[in-house]
């Protein structure tokens, strides 16, 4: 595995910024509003390695495609599913895809959510807990 250098942490942290905020598979973040977060001396640095931090934003392996638009210096970038989807909604979108449904990206966020907060889920959870405990021979 290649070590990480500060252009490949800032390509991630660019990467991440793009998951976080995208509702879909597609994200655009502005390198101005990116350097907001940023100190002086991060931003020069961030400016002064700009090609190899697309570079790195291109190699990351949540991001399918990559266009850097220089003249409004903007990353957009499509990710792949999997990076996006924590477990449950990879469940989701699999178990879907079997039964012949098909979803947009923030329906399965959508469900997992209902799920995730639903109070058959917390009694699933609690009882697994009190199995596993007996299992272990832990008194409760």
């Amino acid at each position: 595995m290649e070590k990480l250098n500060l252009n490949k942490l800032i390509a991630n942290d660019i990467v991440n910024y793009g998951m976080d905020k995208t509702t879909g598979f597609q994200y655009i973040v502005s390198l101005n509003d990116f350097l907001d977060d940023y100190d002086d001396e991060s931003i020069n640095y961030i400016k002064s390695h700009m090609n190899e931090i697309i570079d790195a934003v291109h190699k990351n392996e949540n991001v399918a495609d990559l266009q850097y638009d220089e003249a409004r210096q903007e990353f957009d970038m499509v990710f792949y599913f999997d990076g996006l989807f924590s477990k449950l909604d990879k469940k989701i979108y699999d178990t879907a895809q079997e039964i012949g449904r098909d979803f947009e990206v923030d329906e399965i966020w959508q469900i997992s959510y209902d799920i995730e907060n639903s109070d058959e889920y917390n009694d699933l959870i609690k009882k697994h807990i009190n199995e596993k405990t007996l299992d272990m021979g832990r008194e409760i």
